[in-house]
């Protein structure tokens, strides 16, 4: 009994000799689905992932301090106004602070400058109230209505009895006056006022000395007159 032949799908075409034609994959591909993805298409320019030096964001330095790469070993003595004098202790731990922050010597230099800028405005408040305090009261006695019209021969009676109070002292009446210059006090108009009046108990009047004796009824010192020139001086 001959060999059954392998049983073959009705559809499956042979060729003349009865083999199985080769037509090639016919098995139809399985389908796949086009996969979407959550992240847009970023464009090799995009500079969102590349800043401008083209450092990638892995490679940014992150937030916080900054290294000492760009500070000096020791910073070179701060340039400071003429008659002002920087601290030592302060410029040793200014110094300290700007190398833990990387500063350069220029960037150093900056801080050192705000630093006695806002000293120096410190400094010079309190003359600055006294200068202005000083206008006010120049521009309050020139306004006086007492002081004003007459401020020459005020300050020319004050001036007098500085003199003549301290006659026997001409130091002291220099010393007073650089006090009233230096404290301000020979602006005030109260002060003005107080010493002028002051002053007029000093200038004012005073002791008148004669010459000689009058010849109407009085006699030279120790001419003792006689009885009856006495009792009738003005006879012959």
């Amino acid at each position: 009994m001959p060999d059954n032949p392998a049983s073959t799908p009705a559809s499956v075409e042979r060729t003349e000799t009865g083999a199985i034609a080769d037509k090639g994959q016919t098995t139809a591909p399985i389908a796949t689905t086009p996969q979407t993805s959550t992240t847009p298409d970023t464009p090799t320019d995009d500079k969102t992932l590349l800043t401008q030096e083209s450092k990638s964001l892995v490679n940014q330095p992150g937030p916080g301090p900054a290294t000492s790469e760009g500070a000096p070993e020791t910073y070179a003595a701060f340039n400071v106004p003429e008659g002002y004098k920087l601290d030592d202790e302060i410029a040793k731990e200014a110094g300290a602070l700007f190398k833990e922050r990387g500063l350069t010597q220029e960037q150093a230099q900056k801080f050192v400058d705000f630093y006695v800028a806002k000293t120096n405005e410190a400094v010079n408040a309190p003359y600055e109230v006294w200068r202005e305090t000083q206008a006010d009261w120049v521009k309050e006695v020139r306004n006086d209505p007492f002081l004003g019209p007459r401020l020459s021969q005020v300050t020319t009676t004050i001036s007098k009895a500085i003199d003549h109070v301290a006659r026997a002292n001409p130091k002291l009446a220099e010393n007073f006056r650089s006090a009233m210059d230096y404290t301000g006090a020979g602006n005030n108009p109260h002060f003005i006022r107080m010493f002028y009046e002051m002053a007029q108990l000093v200038t004012e009047g005073g002791h008148v000395a004669g010459n000689k004796p009058s010849p109407a009824g009085q006699t030279k010192p120790g001419d003792v007159p006689s009885a009856a020139r006495a009792m009738y001086p003005n006879l012959p």
